[in-house]
């Protein structure tokens, strides 16, 4: 499949606010409140601050693993789990709340920014290992930020009575009717029935929505 790439400049966007624009321009006014830049010098210079205190790794592991028991893992999950017991491996970590269905397109991105990220520094720095890290915020309680999904202009709503942390409230009928609603709308598109389908495994009634999104990532 032939993809077209296009540089757009941060500041053509209209996305980004003057003050990470200057952050990412090295702005001189700015580096009084910052340590690292976000480059590969600010990736060693980091590493090398991250390696004047220890930590416990294994409890790290042990804690991931029963997240993960039953569970069927890729060969690489396996591979990342067992190099984070190892000093010489660091965690490229991105967090986002449990938005219903992944909510907005830049949470997918965020994910996928850390796994290429981490994949590119293991090659320019082969002497360590970067691990990806997606941090799930379950106990954000805004479920008017997270409660629903626009596709092509038209807003999805979860319209349930359920109170508190967001992660722990519980796939309901409401929920389930919000994933025919859905796809009713892309069903029709080339992978509209396999998200659909994919939706369904995930958002079981009597789930949480923290072990939906678990799975659904």
């Amino acid at each position: 499949m032939e993809v077209n790439c296009t540089y757009i400049p941060y500041a053509d966007t209209g996305y980004f606010s003057t003050l990470v624009q200057d952050y990412l321009n090295n702005a001189p006014e700015l580096q009084q409140f910052y340590r690292f830049r976000p480059d590969v010098a600010g990736i060693h210079a980091s590493i090398a601050q991250r390696n004047q205190f220890p930590t416990n790794r294994a409890l790290l592991v042990d804690a991931l693993r029963a997240q993960y028991a039953g569970k069927i893992l890729a060969a690489k999950q396996t591979a990342h789990l067992e190099a984070l017991l190892k000093d010489n491996t660091y965690t490229i970590t991105t967090a986002h709340q449990p938005n219903i269905f992944t909510g907005p397109l830049y949470f997918i991105y965020k994910i996928m920014h850390a796994i290429k990220l981490a994949d590119e520094l293991s090659a320019e720095m082969p002497e360590q290992h970067f691990v990806p890290v997606y941090y799930m915020g379950s106990e954000d309680a805004d479920l008017d930020e997270l409660g629903y999904i626009k596709l092509q202009g038209h807003t999805h709503r979860w319209n349930t009575k359920q109170t508190g942390a967001v992660g722990r409230m519980l796939v309901d009928n409401a929920f389930l009717q919000l994933i025919e609603a859905v796809y009713g709308q892309i069903g029709v598109l080339p992978n509209g029935p396999a998200s659909t389908e994919l939706f369904r495994n995930c958002y079981t009634k009597g789930r949480s929505i923290q072990e939906a999104t678990f799975d659904l990532v």
